[in-house]
Formats: C-alpha cells, structure tokens, sequence
C-alpha cells in the first residue's frame, strides 16, 4: 500500500515537472522580451510558500499538479503599456510558442540521456528458417542488425516487419551492420504466394542498442519526431471514430500510467516522460481555444487584418473553449476511472 501510495506522488511530482517546464518556457521568453511578470508557481491551489522578487511572485502551491505564468494585463481589462496585450504582436507570439516549444526540446534532452544511459531496440536477424530461404540466398546472417530497407532507415525495431512486407516482392535492398560494417543485400523473389504476402525466411529479434553521446542527440531528434508523427496518426484515427476509449487518457490515467511506470524503474520513467512531455508540447500548439495554439491563432489573424481581435470576443471565445476543455477533462476522468475499475 505504501509503494502504490508514493509511487502515485512521484508520478505526481514527474508531471507537476512537466507543466512546469512548460511554464518555464512562458516565463523565460517573456522575461527576455521585457514582459511583466505578475505570477509564477510550481503546482496549483492554496499557497504554501511565496517570494516576491521586483514584480513578480514566486510561489510554491499544494498541490503537484501542474504551474503557472501570469502576466501583466493577460486577461484582465487593462489598458496600461505594460499589460501583456499591448505588447507587439511577435513578442506575444514567440512568448505564447515557447510554451510548447520548450516541452519538446526537454524531450530531446530526455530522450538523450534515455539513449545514452539505456539505449534504444534495434532489430537484429535471430535465425534463418532454412538454407533454401531468399535470405540465406541474399547472405544474410544471424547476429546481422538490420539498417535500411530499400533506403529507408529503421528507426525502430517495429517499423521492420511493416517495411518487409510494403517492399517489392520481386527485389529488396537490406542494409545491415555487421561487426561494426555496414553491408548491402540485395533479397530477391521473396513474395509467397500460399501466404499471400512478403516472406524472406528469418525471425527478427528487438536487441539493445546503446548510443555514444554524440550519435544520440541525432537519434533523440529522430526518436521525437517519430513521436510526433505516431501523434498525429492518432489524432487521424481519432477523427476517423477508430480509437477505443481505452486508447486514449486524462489526468488519472496519466498519473495511474507513470505511477506504473514508477514501480516500473527509472528506464519507463524515463520514456513515459519522453512521451508525456512531446504530448503536451503537441497538445498546447493544436488551434483550439484556450490552448497556446488557439491564442497564436489570434495573433496570426491580428497581422493578417492589420489589427487585434476585439479583446470582449475573443475573451468570449477562449471561455467557451475553457468550458469545452472543463467538459473534455470530466469526460476522461470518468473514462479513466471505469478503465481502472475494469482493469
């Protein structure tokens, strides 16, 4: 009981970390761009702690479920110079985007020290199915870790087995390392007419790959940007109606997922941070209202008509959709407490 209990503070404090850093992004762009600062805390609610430091206070709340940059002016009725909005339009812009920004780049740095310390999967050539195979024919090997295919470079042990079978059955470049040297083979006539489909006779097995720290942070950007991409390929499934309820989550599947991943050890820790970090970086940029991207959105409108939205409609429009995310966060909550309950 105990375990589960500190385990769920810790993923507690992981997320806290990550709005935080989020919120971060918000306070550095605007402290360099000379915005007034009103507000910043780690965690939501009562205050337990606060400093005051020139304009701004720096508060620590109760509870670890996020943080918070308030400026100057942001949503109230304030007309001075120094409120948020009456700041040039790209000062706003890159103030409102280096929210986002700033989660992904922490993925990166994330997903680095994940690459450095555990490394990543690669799919490596386990055994031949026989000495009349299209492989063995090619001179592939056991032990060969398998690079690129037709060209296209595996990124992950996953996308093999998908790229085998979208290839042209008739011929097949595959790239592999092997003793440290990269090789090319050339696999021909391995479409099987009674299976219907590509089969070039070897079993492929996920082996670890641990990156120097110079080839991981091209690897870290390729490993976030695959994330991004699976991202949006859900976002399709989602609009399409083909995501399952458990498919997708809310704060308390968030927290019950890393608190798994706590329990787990620090290498899931440290993935599932990866992930959750790209999500609200992707998350807070999507068009909609409320969100960094929807109030980007109003800037962009700003300099294409030459002059700001009326503040009243667009106040009324991030409420709505303040009201529409409220709605969206109780919708996944119960999703995620009957997904609890059935196991």
């Amino acid at each position: 009981m105990l375990s589960t209990i500190l385990s769920i503070i810790a993923a507690l404090l992981v997320l806290s970390i990550l709005v935080t850093i989020h919120e971060l992004g918000h306070f550095t762009a605007g402290r360099l761009l000379g915005f007034t600062i009103v507000e910043f805390s780690i965690g939501m609610g009562p205050v337990l702690f606060k400093r005051q430091k020139g304009d701004t206070q720096f508060s620590l709340r109760a509870l670890p479920i996020g943080g918070m940059c308030r400026f100057y002016g942001e949503d109230e009725d304030v007309k001075d110079g120094r409120c948020f909005n009456a700041q040039p339009a790209w000062k706003r812009f890159l103030t409102i985007i280096a929210g986002p920004i700033t989660n992904l780049l922490f993925a990166i740095i994330f997903a680095v020290i994940a690459l450095t310390t555990y490394g990543d999967y690669v799919p490596s050539v386990h055994e031949l199915a026989g000495t009349d195979t299209p492989a063995y024919e090619a001179g592939l090997l056991p032990g060969d870790v398998i690079q690129a295919i037709d060209g296209k470079r595996i990124q992950y042990y996953n996308e093999t087995v998908p790229l085998i079978l979208a290839a042209d059955g008739a011929s097949m470049l595959l790239t592999v390392e092997r003793d440290g040297e990269l090789m090319d083979f050339t696999v021909v006539d391995f479409y099987n007419e009674t299976e219907q489909k590509n089969l070039i006779g070897i079993t492929i097995s996920p082996v670890r790959k641990v990156y120097a720290f110079f080839p991981s942070i091209g690897q870290s950007f390729r490993y976030v940007a695959s994330t991004i991409t699976e991202t949006f390929q859900f976002f399709g499934r989602l609009f399409q109606g083909r995501v399952e309820s458990t498919d997708v989550a809310g704060t308390v599947g968030i927290i019950s997922y890393l608190s798994e991943a706590v329990r787990s050890g620090l290498e899931t820790v440290l993935r599932m941070t990866i992930l959750i970090s790209i999500s609200l970086g992707i998350m807070n940029l999507l068009p909609l209202p409320a969100l960094d991207g929807g109030r980007l959105i109003f800037i962009i409108i700003e300099w294409i008509i030459g002059k700001p939205v009326n503040p009243k409609v667009e106040g009324a429009i991030h409420f709505a959709g303040l009201m529409a995310l409220f709605a969206l966060l109780i919708f996944l909550t119960y999703n995620d407490i009957v997904n609890l309950i059935r196991g």
